[in-house]
């Protein structure tokens, strides 16, 4: 029988790409969103539920039969989300609480994953070294605070579970599907800005400093997590990333050499939720699970690249 995985949140750029993923790996998936574009995950191993994920009951009854759950959702981005504190907690902390109260009844549930956010929660390395799990905290957004409350109520509700939870922590991830009508990361802007043939921002003079992980690497990540029989607490917490930094110029240089195109930008100044440096060490997920990434910045450029050109190519 085949081991059923369910991605809550699994209908944008990251949760397309775990499906296919596992999918390719032999699993059942469930994709469960709030709404679904059923046309862009037609496999006869995915199933779909369009459920909100503030109907906990219903949430709970679409993935009873799975397990391994892969929770995604946030409904905001760094840039906005002190905007919204409010809406922040209804809308991603408290749905989350309730679906782990219930779900420690169900005995069907063997793993859960959470997608936390090693990009916003460290706040900036101040000896631009890079952050391990123990780093201190200093989100500079409420969306990074946000992710904290979160890791630490999945700590504390899964401590006498039955089942392994997992959070891992993500630089910033870039990939095929991604949204380049709305994108989010200067990777996506950049090549709507190529696309469009239209100029880019550029803060800080491009000097603030990133980690960025490819989404196949990010999803090799989540699977070592569910096949691990690693179990020395009930929740493991993993950065994955490169744990190589590039300032936002070196990568537009780098969109530059891939399309052989030039990408106008306009100086501004830094903003209130920009960390000037960022990048994660992963040794503890290389010992742990070992894990590593395998694609390198230029290699993975191309193929968004020439995932954006069949795109084009196809309309």
């Amino acid at each position: 029988m085949k081991r059923k995985i369910g991605i809550i949140g699994g209908a944008g750029f990251i949760g397309q790409n775990l499906t296919n993923f596992f999918v390719d790996c032999g699993y059942d998936v469930l994709v469960v969103s709030r709404k679904i574009d059923k046309t862009k995950l037609q496999h006869p191993n995915v199933a779909t539920a369009e459920v909100n994920v503030e109907d906990t009951n219903a949430l709970f009854e679409s993935l009873k039969e799975c397990e391994t759950i892969i929770w995604l959702v946030s409904s905001l981005v760094p840039s906005v989300s002190n905007e919204s504190l409010v809406d922040d907690f209804d809308s991603n902390i408290s749905p989350l609480i309730r679906f782990l109260e219930i779900a420690k009844t169900s005995i069907h549930f063997k793993h859960f994953v959470y997608l936390s956010s090693g990009g916003t929660i460290y706040g900036d390395s101040l000896d631009n070294k890079p952050l391990d799990e123990d780093s201190t905290k200093k989100p500079i957004s409420s969306y990074g605070l946000s992710k904290i409350v979160t890791e630490n109520y999945i700590k504390f509700l899964t401590s006498t579970s039955h089942f392994q939870s997992f959070i891992l922590r993500p630089s910033n991830v870039y990939g095929q599907f991604q949204n380049l009508i709305k994108p989010q990361g200067i990777i996506g802007y950049a090549f709507k800005s190529v696309i469009n043939k239209t100029s880019i921002d550029l803060y800080n003079d491009g000097r603030v400093t990133r980690d960025f992980i490819h989404v196949n690497d990010l999803a090799n990540a989540v699977h070592s997590c569910i096949q691990s029989d690693f179990k020395e607490t009930h929740t493991a917490v993993y950065n994955v990333g490169s744990q190589k930094g590039y300032t936002i110029k070196e990568i537009l240089e780098k969109i530059n050499d891939t399309t052989q195109m030039q990408i106008l930008t306009i100086p501004k100044s830094s903003r209130s939720f920009d960390c000037t440096y960022n990048v994660l060490k992963i040794e503890k997920i290389k010992r742990d699970l070992n894990w590593e990434p395998k694609i390198e910045i230029e290699e993975g450029l191309n193929m968004v690249w020439d995932w954006i050109k069949n795109e084009e190519n196809e309309k």
